[in-house]
């Protein structure tokens, strides 16, 4: 649980970091979360299967993780 909060909250400073950027570049609160999502409008259908796939492997990762300490727990 500690890599998905680690993880969410890299993610929460690198958005608040870039729109923060573009509102001291001048532009209005709207246009800078659209330049967040304009990224996402211009990447091809094998980017999205690679994004989906680190996404499933962060997320994979703590419930397998979650499933071990359960079998641990109720073994002892």
């Amino acid at each position: 649980m500690k890599v998905f909060g680690v993880f969410v909250f890299i993610l929460l400073l690198a958005v608040s970091l870039s729109t923060l950027m573009d509102i001291l570049l001048g532009f209005k609160l709207s246009h800078a979360l659209l330049h967040l999502l304009n990224p996402f409008w211009v990447i091809e259908p094998g980017e999205y299967v690679m994004v989906a796939f680190l996404l499933f492997i962060t997320i994979g990762q703590q419930i397998a993780i979650i499933i071990k300490n359960n079998k641990q727990k109720g073994s002892s």
